[in-house]
């Protein structure tokens, strides 16, 4: 999970402070929204293995993995592979079952000089959703269509310096959760990304559905206005949030709970108890950060900013900042920095 550097600003208001909550409410209801139960079935399922699809591939070549990441939900994957055919009319990354089911991942592609690359880290908040597959074993396949419609699917093997396996655990619903194995799996000279799919009726200790992030804390007061601190004021919304989303069913770790002394400030973050290191370390599909910002100038009386990282679609964004705005009656935000979109999204870093 990422956490990007926020422009420190002096003052708060009791308007903000409002927004504020109103702004965890909405919260709340994405989530409920985005935790649709789906059928629970027992079924279990073997270890992946290569054999399962060696009907399916072109058993010559192999794709080469440069990159593959799986950014909050989703999984995502980049490389190349040698092929002498120039007329090809459409590339595809595909997640395969051995019964032949497949879901297809937006994917980019480039051919030049025999070369093909290939992407769908576009939008690394896109690509194969983890939350939606069922119980079975997928392989993360190449498929190259020709221009005479002749179809080839591809094995992928790993070129990167990451060699561990990805252990992944779906969002809690109805109390139980899917565990995906994710991996590079060899079998007869012939190797392969696979997704290994099996339920699992609780998470382990250290990995968690939801983080929530209370910014500041100890020291580190945040924003300031009278006898009021930011930090004060997110965490009794974070501390309420927690239980309410607890109540849903949701495993919940809080990065602070207000007994940090004098000693915590904004220089040990990162340290191995910090905030940051915390909601790394969390397994959470779901960061939330709550801050209040604020600024001495009168030019702007408040409004909305939903800040989000590099390379993510921005659909959720614009959704929350829409429903802020409308559900609290106010404004958006007239500050321009980093924004990216009339509904002040705003984007840190975004190249």
């Amino acid at each position: 999970m990422k956490k990007r550097a926020r422009h420190k600003k002096k003052k708060v208001n009791q308007k903000e402070k409002r927004n504020l909550i109103i702004f965890i409410v909405l919260i709340i209801l994405l989530v409920i929204l985005g935790i649709h139960n789906r059928e629970e079935t027992d079924a279990t399922t073997t270890s992946a293995s290569v054999n399962e699809i060696l009907d399916f591939i072109d058993e010559e070549k192999e794709a080469e993995v440069s990159r593959y990441i799986v950014y909050g939900t989703h999984l995502n994957a980049e490389g190349s592979i040698d092929i002498s055919n120039n007329e090809i009319k459409d590339v595809t990354v595909v997640a395969k079952k051995a019964t032949g089911e497949e879901i297809e991942i937006d994917t980019s592609y480039n051919y030049e000089d025999g070369v093909l690359l290939f992407s769908t880290l576009d939008n690394i908040n896109e690509g194969l959703d983890l939350e939606t597959l069922e119980i079975s074993n997928y392989y993360i396949l190449l498929k190259v269509v020709d221009s005479a419609e002749d179809i080839k699917y591809y094995s992928m093997s790993n070129d990167t310096e990451y060699t561990d396996q990805i252990e992944y655990y779906t969002l809690t619903r109805n109390n139980s959760n899917n565990r995906i194995n994710i991996s590079f799996v060899n079998s007869n000279n012939i190797s392969a990304l696979a997704l290994n799919v099996s339920k699992v009726h609780k998470l382990p200790d250290d990995v968690y559905d939801v983080v929530i992030d209370p910014g500041h804390g100890g020291s580190d007061g945040g924003a300031i206005s009278g006898r009021y601190e930011e930090a004060d004021i997110v965490l009794d919304c974070s501390l309420k949030l927690k239980e309410k989303l607890e109540e849903l069913g949701l495993k919940v770790l809080i990065t602070r709970d207000g007994t940090e002394t004098d000693e915590y400030d904004t220089y040990n973050i990162y340290d191995k108890d910090g905030r940051v290191t915390m909601a790394n370390e969390s397994g959470a599909k779901i960061l939330i950060s709550l801050h209040m910002n604020s600024n001495e100038s009168d030019f702007v009386d408040g409004g909305v900013e939903v800040y989000a990282g590099p390379h993510l679609d921005l659909s959720l964004a614009k959704l929350l900042a829409d429903n802020i705005v409308e559900t609290a009656n106010t404004t958006y935000s007239e500050m321009e920095t980093y924004k990216e979109e009339e509904r002040s999204i705003c984007a840190n870093n975004r190249n």
